[in-house]
C-alpha cells in the first residue's frame, strides 16, 4: 500500500508541476452513462474484430439512484464485456455481497450502444435485465428491468451529460433524470512513455420518482432485512405515498475516481460523496460516502 501511495504522490507532484498534465472534457474513451462498469474502457474496440474486457472490483457499499440500504453491504463485482467494431457492446455483470451467503446476489445482463454524433456531441442507449438472489437486501432489488437514453455535450472546459432513464418491474415503475458534469485532467508518461494517469471530478443531480424506494422498504420489512420504523416494531401495511410518484430531486453527488492504465490493462481506486433529499418516511438513505476500486484488463 505504501508503495502504491508512493506512486500516487509523485503522479500528483507531475500534476502540479504542469509539463506531464493536461486537462480535456472527455476521458480517452468515454464511457456510456448507463453502463454498469465502473471503471471506463481501457481502449475503443478494434475496427476489425470490437474487444472483449473482463473487471474485478470491490465497493464498500451500494447505491440506487440516491437511495441506500442503512447496512453497509461490501461486495466484490465481476464483469464481462464484448463491445463490437459497430459500437454495440454487451455485458455480464455479478455482484458478490460479503454477508450474505449466496455467490450471485444480483446479476446484471446488459445490452448499448454508443456512438459519437459529432466531435461535441455523443449519443448512448442500452437496457438492462437484473436477477437478484431470493431475499434480497438490495434497495435496488424492488426492479427487474431498466431503458437509459443519455446524450452528452463536450463543451471544451467541461463534458456535460444527460441521463433519463425509466425503471420497471412486477412492483415499481419509476423515471429518472441524471445531470452529470466532469472534467478530465490526464498526466501521461509518468513511468512508461505509454502510461497515464487520469482523473475526473464529476458532480451529479438525481431527479426522479421513488415508487422502487417505496416498494423496497415495503419488501425489506416483509424479508426480515429491517425493523419498521414503529414504535411497537410490528410491521405495517403498505400504503400509496404520492410522494413517491412525485419526480423531484432525488440527490446530489461528487466523484472523483482516479486510475491509471498502462496498455491494456487499467486500474481505478474513487471516493463519492452521495447526499439524498426528499427522502420518504420509511427509507433510510442518508449523507454516505463510498470506496471502490476496480481492476479492468481488455483482452
Amino acid at each position: 500500500m505504501s508503495y502504491f501511495v508512493a506512486k500516487l504522490a509523485l503522479a500528483s507532484a507531475f500534476f502540479l508541476a504542469g509539463p506531464a498534465a493536461w486537462a480535456q472534457s472527455k476521458p480517452h474513451a468515454q464511457a456510456s452513462g448507463t453502463h454498469p462498469a465502473t471503471a471506463p474502457p481501457v481502449q475503443k474496440a478494434d475496427d476489425a474484430t470490437g474487444s472483449l474486457s473482463a473487471a474485478l472490483g470491490y465497493g464498500n457499499n451500494s447505491a440506487f439512484f440516491g437511495r441506500t440500504q442503512a447496512t453497509n453491504y461490501p461486495y466484490l463485482t465481476q464483469e464481462l464485456t464484448y463491445t463490437s467494431k459497430f459500437n454495440v457492446w454487451a455485458s455480464v455483470y455479478n455482484y458478490d455481497l460479503f454477508n450474505t451467503a449466496t455467490h450471485f446476489d444480483e446479476t446484471d445482463l446488459s445490452i448499448g450502444y454508443d456512438q459519437d454524433l459529432s466531435k461535441k456531441v455523443d449519443l448512448s442507449l442500452s437496457y438492462s435485465h437484473f436477477l437478484y438472489a431470493p431475499n434480497s437486501p438490495l434497495v435496488k432489488s424492488a426492479v427487474n428491468n431498466s431503458l437509459d437514453a443519455a446524450l452528452g455535450y463536450d463543451w471544451g472546459v467541461l463534458y456535460t451529460r444527460l441521463n433519463g432513464s425509466y425503471l420497471f418491474g412486477p412492483n415499481a415503475h419509476d423515471t429518472f433524470a441524471v445531470l452529470d458534469n466532469s472534467r478530465v485532467f490526464d498526466i501521461d508518461g509518468v513511468f512508461t512513455p505509454d502510461d497515464y494517469f487520469t482523473i475526473t471530478p464529476k458532480f451529479s443531480l438525481i431527479a426522479g420518482t421513488q415508487d422502487f424506494a417505496q416498494v423496497s422498504d415495503a419488501q425489506q420489512i416483509q424479508r426480515g432485512n429491517k425493523k419498521p420504523k414503529t414504535k411497537t416494531g410490528t410491521p405495517t401495511p403498505t400504503t400509496t405515498s404520492t410522494d413517491a410518484s412525485r419526480f423531484t430531486l432525488l440527490s446530489y453527488g461528487l466523484r472523483l475516481p482516479v486510475s491509471y492504465t498502462l496498455g491494456k490493462v487499467s486500474a481505478e481506486v474513487a471516493y463519492r460523496y452521495l447526499q439524498p433529499v426528499n427522502v420518504l418516511p420509511e427509507n433510510d438513505s442518508a449523507g454516505r460516502s463510498f470506496f471502490t476500486a476496480t481492476l479492468t484488463v481488455t483482452l
